[in-house]
């Protein structure tokens, strides 16, 4: 028998943020399937009241006593009243308050461990984890076909490092950079761990193989900040591969090839082949399905050269 949660994961928190905003890309039925359905089924729709407030005004009020220590004890019931609301208003409501809850759990170790928190996610994550699972095994061969279809120039653009043309867009990449990496020293600081990791996130995708990048900063900052919270380094890897994984799937379903090899190469640039990263397999996969392609097109010298 699994053991029984007292606490939502962090990682596994994001990873049904990324899930809702696929959802809400496939198209309504899904989303009615996979999100509505269960909360329905699960007895949080309320009865319809005059004087509720809108589920917009609900997120602006609890996002206002979070910032107050004496409402924090209150703020898990809050989100739970805020999804009963959003699912009498419309699916679009629904989504915006279960990504808000789904953050909320993220920044607070007290609302990841309330009862309310182990309720709402014990109703979302089948579902969405289904969905997700469907959504994964489609990819591969939407993924597959749209890349039959790429000319090499296609997969050569695909694969050509980012290049500056002249003084100009190499300042502002460097200011860009610079300004980045000022922000996460400032939420480091004031141990803010939540935004530091959103931002190493960022960074390490966005500039990680760029000549602007500094690894033995990231480093450095990565083991003061382990320091401080048991895991971190641990956490931020799983961010970082849940968020270049969404990143790629997203680019399949929009029918962005380009931004899904992308996507597949920062995953191999930033994890190096460790087999037990999150997401591994999947993005294996369809790195192999890639692969095979550039061979099938005699493309792998001609892309070497420019890489």
């Amino acid at each position: 028998m699994a053991e029984k949660r007292t606490s939502i994961p962090s990682d596994l928190a994001q990873e049904l943020v990324k899930i809702i905003r696929l959802l809400a890309m496939s198209g309504k039925k899904n989303f009615k399937k996979y999100l509505y359905d269960p909360f329905i089924y699960a007895g949080w729709e309320k009865e319809k009241s005059h004087s509720a407030l809108a589920a917009s005004k609900m997120i602006d009020k609890i996002q206002e006593d979070s910032n107050n220590p004496s409402y924090l004890h209150t703020l898990p019931h809050q989100c739970k009243r805020l999804i009963s609301q959003a699912i009498i208003e419309s699916l679009s409501a629904l989504g915006d308050s279960c990504i808000f809850f789904l953050e909320k759990i993220q920044e607070s170790g007290s609302i990841a461990s309330s009862p309310e928190a182990l309720e709402f996610i014990a109703v979302l994550e089948k579902p969405l984890k289904e969905f997700e699972k469907v959504t994964s095994s489609n990819n591969e061969k939407l993924f597959e076909d749209s890349i039959k279809n790429f000319s090499k120039e296609e997969l050569k653009s695909a694969f050509e490092p980012v290049k500056l043309d002249g003084t100009r867009q190499k300042v502002y990449l460097d200011t860009e950079v610079h300004t980045l990496y000022q922000q996460i020293l400032s939420a480091a600081k004031v141990n803010n761990l939540v935004r530091c990791k959103k931002l190493l996130s960022r960074y390490i995708i966005n500039y990680s193989d760029s000549e602007t990048y500094s690894e033995q900063e990231v480093e450095n900052l990565l083991d003061a900040l382990g320091k401080r919270e048991v895991g971190f380094k641990e956490d931020l890897k799983d961010s970082l591969a849940i968020e270049l994984y969404f990143s790629i799937t997203k680019g399949i379903l929009e029918g962005n090839a380009k931004k899904a090899i992308q996507g597949i190469r920062k995953y191999a640039h930033i994890f190096e082949g460790d087999p037990n990263t999150k997401y591994y397999y999947e993005i294996d996969s369809l790195e192999r399905k890639l692969y095979g392609i550039i061979q099938a097109k005699d493309l792998m010298k001609e892309l070497r050269k420019g890489v």
